[in-house]
């Protein structure tokens, strides 16, 4: 097994493959941190078929692709296009460097960029995504095989057939980069099918693997296998523990996993931008806070997501810091002599305006003068798994 680990103050990433019961080593994967932003990461596993080469060379060039053209377009998470674009160029890069000598490798690929609570998800083949937060596991991606009800009716247009559950009867994956045979005849597309997530302070543990994980365990049982294992163990001894587990159960493929557990100081962070943004949101005379979206823009999530549970972990959040705001309000109001209503004027009230825009005020300054911790580490390319892996011990 080929094993490595990185420990910062917002999340702890551990990142292990093995070659498992196949000749050689096909997967590669990808952990950078930080990505754009001194909050942000990338995660990618690339799952190789035909020989490792186009694996490895999506790992040595669409990560380091994708953050040059995200910096230099202002942003720090790719856009859709920009994920499509690179894809699909990176994609030709590789076909015409493997035309003499003609090589028919190919390759899955999965990439995830991460900036505070901004998740973006990239999806090209059968690796997977499962996250699990607000007490939910969910699958963020969408396995992407000839037998897929909507990938087999593309296949279809195109003038292909599935057959055995595989593409032209030969490959297992309906999304890839490479292979040239199944490009020449548009059966087999590199396009990724393109995900959003909104992070919560509730966020726990993001899974990226190859399909060989899967092939044994369901979503849950691999969340149920990494909390019950975190009770009395360490990150890295439940990875181990998870492969070994999996091999148990009958999988010979390559298996390449990344989990990513965050710290507290990672969910104290999204709480106080929650907390800033409900600073923005005035509380009515009546007691009742103002809506929180007012755009008529929703917000992006998986096909398998439940945007209602997302939703409610941060509105949940933010009432409860309106709830304190209007409750001291309250107090203060009561604590106010009692006078009838036609003894009320404009002159008696004024001092509790002036108090109040008091309070307000130290409010709005405490939001501003707010300072998060931030821990990170000088950009590197750690490029993870080059090279066929040889099981150990």
């Amino acid at each position: 097994m080929n094993l490595k680990k990185e420990l910062c103050g917002l999340w702890e990433n551990v990142q292990l493959a093995t070659q498992n019961k196949r000749p050689s080593m096909e997967d590669s994967s990808l952990y950078l941190s930080p990505f754009t932003s001194e909050t942000s990461l990338f995660l990618s596993v690339f799952d190789g078929h035909a020989g490792y080469r186009c694996s490895n060379f999506l790992a040595n060039t669409l990560p380091s692709e994708l953050r040059r053209e995200t910096q230099s377009s202002g942003n720090t998470l790719p856009s859709e296009d920009l994920f499509s674009r690179v894809f699909s160029n990176t994609d030709q890069m590789w076909l015409n460097s493997a035309k003499n000598p003609r090589i028919e490798d190919g390759s899955t690929a999965l990439c995830l960029a991460l900036d505070g609570n901004n998740l973006t998800v990239a999806n090209c083949g059968d690796c997977r995504a499962i996250f699990y937060q607000n007490g939910i596991t969910q699958q963020i991606t969408r396995d992407h095989r000839p037998a897929d009800e909507a990938e087999q009716e593309r296949i279809a247009q195109s003038g292909g057939t599935v057959i055995g559950g595989r593409l032209q009867g030969q490959l297992a994956v309906s999304r890839a980069f490479g292979n040239y045979e199944f490009k020449d005849s548009h059966l087999l597309s590199s396009d990724p099918e393109i995900h959003h997530l909104t992070v919560t302070s509730e966020a726990e543990i993001l899974v990226v693997g190859s399909d060989g994980l899967y092939d044994h365990f369901s979503n849950e049982e691999i969340i149920s296998f990494i909390k019950n294992g975190l009770i009395s163990s360490s990150l890295e001894n439940v990875v181990k523990e998870l492969i070994d587990e999996a091999i148990d159960r009958g999988t010979e493929d390559n298996i390449t996993i990344i989990v990513v557990k965050f710290e507290k100081a990672f969910k104290k962070l999204l709480k106080k931008r929650a907390k800033k943004q409900a600073g923005k949101s005035p509380t009515l005379l009546s007691g009742k806070s103002s809506p929180l979206r007012t755009s008529s823009k929703s917000i992006k999530h998986s096909p398998d997501s439940a945007p209602t549970e997302s939703s409610k972990s941060n509105s949940g959040l933010l009432k409860e810091v309106k709830k304190g705001l209007i409750l001291k309000a309250t107090v203060k109001t009561a604590a106010s002599p009692v006078h009838p209503p036609s003894a009320l004027s404009p002159t008696l009230n004024e001092p509790n305006l002036i108090q109040k825009k008091k309070i307000d005020s130290k409010k709005m300054k405490a939001y501003e003068e707010e300072k998060w911790t931030i821990f990170s580490k000088p950009f590197k390319n750690d490029f993870f798994g080059r090279t066929a892996v040889t099981i150990s011990g």
